[in-house]
């Protein structure tokens, strides 16, 4: 089965994403396309520190996050320090492809979600291993493609019959799929 997830390294719900996407290559379930996407392109270069409201936000959503999780599921993540302008990230990320596309991507989310660190950084990509190309065609595909669809948000899953799911729903899709339940409607 093929599935194609569009997901951000800045939203924690789509590194609940990755890490089933990663159960379903694991068990040999699914072929997971990951297309990376930047949701947040305002956010300036240096990033933005991740305080007050923002950081409230967070503490909210990973704590909706941990109530989703199914036996077995660990998750984690805490909120960042920086919220980083993912734009290298990204174009890094684009310039890998198969199970390198697959390590690259686990990495920055744990890099950002679980160490903290700033995935806007280019040094810190270059020790992550990430190369630093500039945005490519394939960047600019896969976030046009995101945003022509109907409500684009993070993570979003197109099935094999090209039908979205999105957000919460896509992340219980992932977790039906891996526990070999039929997926939700």
């Amino acid at each position: 089965m093929k599935l194609v997830v569009y997901g951000s390294f800045n939203c924690p719900y789509s590194l609940l994403a990755s890490r089933r996407a990663d159960c379903l290559i694991e068990l040999g379930i699914a072929d997971v396309e990951w297309r990376a996407v930047v949701h947040e392109p305002d956010i300036a270069l240096q990033g933005e520190p991740v305080v007050g409201e923002m950081a409230a936000l967070f503490d909210r959503e990973l704590e909706e996050i941990r109530g989703l999780l199914r036996n077995g599921e660990t998750y984690e993540a805490r909120p960042p320090t920086v919220q980083p302008n993912t734009t290298l990230a990204v174009a890094g990320f684009s310039a890998m492809t198969g199970d390198d596309a697959n390590r690259l991507r686990a990495q920055l989310f744990d890099a950002l979600w679980v160490q903290g660190l700033d995935i806007g950084d280019a040094h810190v990509l270059h020790e992550l291993g990430c190369p630093t190309p500039p945005p490519s065609a394939t960047v600019e595909q896969w976030r046009n493609e995101w945003l022509g669809f109907d409500r684009p948000l993070v993570p979003m899953l197109m099935l094999p019959d090209d039908a979205m799911s999105r957000g919460l729903g896509a992340l219980k899709r992932l977790a039906d799929f891996a526990l070999g339940g039929a997926p939700a409607q």
